[in-house]
């Protein structure tokens, strides 16, 4: 694969989304502590933004993969581990996204079996897209 270099301006309006996803599912996650009479609508919305969020950090790792000419990927999963093994993010964080990138395929393939309760415990992992995010700019050199 020939590499094309990374896109900067694109990265950065990927990685601007994935904040706002970020912001969207902390405010869901509060929200749900507050309001206990709307949980069936905020659960929804929070499947909905770590859908979105979960796609926002599978760009972006595309987006890496691609521009810096590393072998494809042939599955989501295997998007962070191409990204963990070229040491763009750390062995714990590629471990947590790999988990991350099946958790999407279920909501999207079978979302009839995603609990309630997992979509909640899910909402409080949250900070993890804000690490993804810090060490895609730390291992870039982005500021």
């Amino acid at each position: 694969m020939v590499a094309l270099g990374i896109d900067k301006e694109k990265l950065m309006i990927q990685l601007g989304r994935l904040q706002d996803h970020i912001k969207e599912l902390e405010k869901i996650k509060e929200e749900m502590g507050a309001k206990k009479q709307q949980k069936d609508i905020l659960i929804s919305a929070g499947e909905r933004h770590l859908q979105l969020a979960i796609e926002d950090c599978l760009n972006i790792g595309s987006h890496i993969i691609s521009g810096k000419g590393f072998k494809r990927a042939d599955t989501y999963k295997e998007v962070f581990a191409i990204l963990k093994e070229e040491n763009i993010i750390s062995e714990k964080l590629g471990g947590q996204m790999m988990r991350l990138a099946s958790f999407r395929n279920r909501l999207v393939h079978i979302y009839w079996e995603v609990t309630p309760e997992e979509i909640a415990e899910k909402l409080k992992g949250a900070d993890l897209f804000r690490e993804y995010a810090k060490e895609i700019i730390k291992s870039l050199k982005f500021k």
